[in-house]
């Protein structure tokens, strides 16, 4: 069976502040799309709060919408996960972006969906492989709301918004540290994602450092910003299918190239200033989550209702997002529909309401110390940190 995907969606997601989701939510609102959101962690946009596991139909019936697709996006606390999505009867949907961190995360997390979008390419062959038919590349995009008006003067030599811990990643915080014995006029470290905005549109170079390989944010973020991203090399993962070196952007080896690539644009503000100019206008004409939007209408538009997840898929899946009472209410549920045998049978009568009474008890726990995580991430004053 098609389903049409027409202009009402259904978005669950943890809406951290600085969680992809909300371009997303903003960018299907801006194609004329009904947008109803469920989220763990309280935001203005969401229309339900909700914890763990989420009953997909359940939370259909309760907000009264009849949406013509589900789509979850990873992001956040990544402490929410859709169930029921068997009883959903129209086409589900995922992004995954960090596949680059935990593969088998997302191919578990897949198992659940008819229709899987990740954000770094070099995986989608390798999870069709592992059985993810309806598979698709999404890159991340540019939230053009995040641009100041005006743009600011190009005041900072080179940028950079992210984590500095050398505990994160020992070779970028060796290359940062590089950077500041050679350069004075500089911006490294944390920002709320309107702060970024400001800070690369200010300036003229932004320094980028992959983690396995993958094709960041900070590629859509900088060049929007119409800044110059000075990146390591990113080797088979669709960067040249998103822009072209040299013109969009600029690349580097290791750490004296980087001195070098940054010391020849900051030497030539005229070629400094052509490639970032570029690299907006590209990215505004291609490149933005309302593109990405639009990308996902049109791949729903023509995609089946091809998965009926099992409980042991679902038990997969919340034991890799450590949802360990939804994992053992998932087992409780195998167990009572097992008929296999009579002595299977009557294992699954006797241990699934000990397993369900098990998992309600771990449940509250996990809802309970979730609840003062959120609290703490909410009161907080330093913002959140980016990779």
């Amino acid at each position: 069976m098609t389903t049409s995907a027409g202009n009402n969606v259904l978005i669950i997601a943890s809406l951290t502040p600085t969680c992809t989701a909300h371009y997303f939510i903003r960018a299907f609102r801006q194609l004329g799309c009904v947008v109803n959101v469920c989220s763990d962690v309280p935001d203005e946009s969401a229309d339900l709060r909700v914890h763990g596991t989420v009953d997909v139909p359940r939370v259909i019936a309760q907000l009264g919408v009849a949406p013509e697709y589900v789509l979850f996006i990873e992001g956040g606390t990544m402490q929410v996960l859709p169930m029921g999505l068997e009883r959903v009867p129209c086409v589900t949907a995922w992004y995954g972006i960090d596949t680059h961190m935990d593969y088998s995360k997302h191919l578990r997390i897949g198992r659940l969906f008819d229709v899987t979008f990740v954000a770094q390419k070099e995986y989608v062959e390798r999870l069709r492989a592992d059985g993810l038919r309806q598979i698709h590349w999404l890159p991340l995009g540019f939230a053009a709301e995040l641009l100041p008006s005006p743009l600011p003067e190009r005041t900072i030599d080179i940028a950079y918004v992210g984590s500095d811990r050398v505990a994160a990643n020992q070779e970028r915080h060796a290359l940062l540290g590089a950077l500041r014995r050679e350069f004075s006029s500089t911006h490294f470290g944390t920002a709320t994602p309107e702060e970024m905005g400001r800070i690369y549109a200010s300036a003229r170079v932004v320094f980028n450092k992959s983690v396995k390989n993958d094709v960041n944010m900070r590629f859509f973020e900088a060049a929007g910003a119409g800044a110059v991203l000075v990146t390591d090399e990113i080797v088979d993962n669709g960067v040249e299918d998103l822009f072209e070196e040299g013109t969009h952007y600029v690349s580097y080896q290791d750490e004296a190239s980087l001195i070098r690539a940054t010391r020849d644009l900051l030497a030539d503000p005229r070629r400094c200033t052509a490639i970032g100019e570029r690299a907006r206008q590209h990215v505004l004409e291609h490149h933005t989550y309302r593109h990405r939007a639009a990308y996902i209408k049109g791949v729903l538009s023509g995609s089946s209702k091809a998965v009926s997840p099992q409980p042991e898929d679902y038990f997969a899946a919340c034991l890799s997002l450590g949802l360990l009472g939804a994992a053992l209410g998932a087992v409780a549920q195998a167990m009572a529909v097992s008929s296999a045998s009579m002595y299977r049978a009557s294992m699954g009568a006797f241990v699934s309401p000990i397993l369900r009474g098990l998992a309600t008890l771990v449940c509250f726990v996990e809802r309970v110390r979730a609840y003062w995580t959120t609290r703490r991430r909410v009161i907080s004053i330093f913002p959140a940190v980016r990779r």
